[in-house]
């Protein structure tokens, strides 16, 4: 059964409980460089642990994998048990400039389709030593950021679907789960169907996105899927999801989410896969004050041959960096 919450902002406790061990592998090697992967790992007696993954954010183009928000994220999910792991991949829309809408479109889906291969090498190093890092195969979760946050949906999507990239990964291998802050489902064939259900998801997105939209947008036959579009299918076919609607906000939710809400990603795993409970859960996170998004940044300058136009409310700064 569905529950509906009003959450109001808390202050986050500090979660230090165990000390964390961080360690870089290259997992796996391209024409154009080595892609590394940290692996942070909780200094406990435990012979398992779940297994979170981060993909990092922005737009395809830039981003890195340890930027301090996100070594912060990792060390939180570790010191509350988990083994983190934060990777590279490659940035398929590197060095685009302007250009017209159906060819950002063909652009677009071979960057999804890099980071997703990449992806995928990172889980199958993982599950080849899985007993080196103490990670439980059956509690691997993916979650990303933004651009980091379409490549986790789109893993799972395209593994049950049977994609032909997800012959990379073992046949019985299953996602057990995804979280996806301000992300989407790239539908290059019109619409998102999937054949088999998906792994429990937690959608993070604020209600009035721009960049990575909240519901859906559809151009020339392509479009994306945002959270709100997709948790309609999974609420209709009784599937686990969680969700965070962040009222008002705009595509800050992809750094606030994983900077404020590390806690509450540990409760997902814990409760959706862990423990498997058959739960949905959807929520909206309201702020007072909040009537406009904090951070606005425009679609067009992303890909354009001017500087991207990025707008920040003052009292999102620190929230951001």
């Amino acid at each position: 059964m569905k529950r509906f919450l009003v959450i109001l902002v808390v202050a986050l406790t500090c979660m230090s409980v165990w000390a964390v061990q961080k360690t870089t592998y290259v997992f796996a090697q391209r024409d154009t460089c080595s892609l590394q992967m940290d692996v942070y790992m909780p200094d406990d007696t435990l012979q398992t642990h779940p297994c979170v993954f981060f993909v990092f954010g922005g737009g395809f183009k830039m981003g890195q994998r340890d930027t301090p928000s996100a070594v912060t994220y990792m060390e939180n999910l570790a010191k509350q048990g988990m083994v983190g792991v934060a990777i590279d991949y490659r940035l398929g829309l590197k060095g685009v400039e302007s250009t017209s809408l159906i060819e950002l479109a063909k652009l677009m889906e071979n960057a999804v389709n890099v980071g997703v291969e990449d992806t995928y090498d990172a889980i199958n190093y993982v599950l080849n030593n899985a007993q080196e890092l103490k990670i439980n195969p059956s509690q691997i979760v993916l979650s990303g950021s933004s651009a980091g946050a379409i490549i986790s949906l789109q893993c799972d999507y395209y593994l049950q679907n049977k994609h032909p990239l997800s012959q990379k990964l073992p046949p019985d291998f299953c996602l057990g789960g995804v979280v996806s802050f301000a992300g989407a489902i790239a539908a290059f064939n019109g619409k998102v169907t999937y054949q088999n259900p998906p792994a429990p998801t937690f959608f993070l997105h604020g209600t009035k996105d721009k960049l990575v939209v909240y519901n859906k947008l559809m151009v020339f036959g392509k479009g994306m899927f945002g959270s709100n579009a997709l948790a309609k299918q999974f609420d209709k076919n009784g599937w686990p999801y969680q969700f965070y609607r962040f009222k008002n906000f705009g595509h800050e939710i992809a750094v606030i989410g994983y900077k404020e809400h590390a806690k509450a990603v540990v409760d997902f795993v814990q409760r959706f896969v862990v423990e498997k409970q058959p739960l949905q859960i959807d929520g909206t996170w309201a702020e007072k004050g909040i009537e406009k998004p904090l951070m606005d940044i425009d679609p067009a300058g992303l890909y354009g041959k001017t500087d991207v136009k990025l707008s920040v409310s003052p009292q999102i700064l620190e929230r951001i960096r």
